[in-house]
């Protein structure tokens, strides 16, 4: 049985899917069935506050434009979302991840049996099945958010370290929101602009 081919060989991207008709509907026209999405939750932590009430809310950026298969969200939901349920308790942070799989990839399966050549096409129809669905996200773009107060700011940082790590992407921890300047300026994280995905530096920071 044919293995899982390692995830560089899906994770770049250019342009626009093959799979998708020019028309206003988008129909899957070509790659149909596939697996299902590993992630159904997107979010966890208490929902009924406001992300502008929260202290901060550190974020986790991708540098490269990429995508990110749903096993990867999954997998960067439960070390996030569980460790902070167990650390913190449920009310005292909200979590969500942004990207939503969508995009289906496919894969042209080769057999590594005795007697392949007799039973497989090769590359005579390498078109490929459908495997599995990832998410296409820029350079830039915010994976995931925890909102949650000044005191347990170490512990979602090393938690977003490690959900960096499921990412096949250099990542950088930001604050995209925060309640006041010195909590901000207490936190030593930069402040990112999460809608035109850029850096705020200092000289343009503002304090309110």
């Amino acid at each position: 049985m044919a293995h899982k081919r390692p995830w560089h060989c899906y994770s770049s991207w250019s342009r626009r899917p093959y799979q998708h008709k020019r028309s206003a509907n988008h129909r899957r026209e070509y790659a149909r069935g596939g697996a299902q999405s590993k992630i159904a939750r997107f979010w966890g932590g208490n929902k009924s506050i406001p992300w502008e009430d929260w202290e901060l809310v550190i974020s986790l950026v991708v540098d490269r434009q990429i995508q990110i298969s749903s096993n990867s969200l999954e997998a960067i939901r439960i070390t996030v979302n569980s460790a902070l349920q167990k650390t913190i308790g449920r009310s005292n942070y909200r979590f969500r991840v942004r990207p939503k799989p969508f995009q289906v990839y496919r894969e042209n399966r080769m057999l590594s049996v005795a007697g392949a050549d007799r039973i497989q096409t090769g590359m005579r129809h390498s078109f490929g099945r459908s495997t599995g669905v990832c998410a296409r996200v820029r350079a830039g773009s915010v994976v995931c958010d925890v909102g949650a107060s000044l005191n347990d700011l170490a512990v979602v940082r090393d938690r977003l370290r490690i959900a960096s790590m499921k990412i096949s992407s250099p990542c950088s921890i930001v604050v995209t929101k925060y309640k006041t300047p010195e909590v901000f300026k207490q936190s030593g994280l930069p402040l990112y602009d999460d809608k035109k995905r850029r850096e705020i530096p200092m000289f343009e920071f503002v304090a309110a």
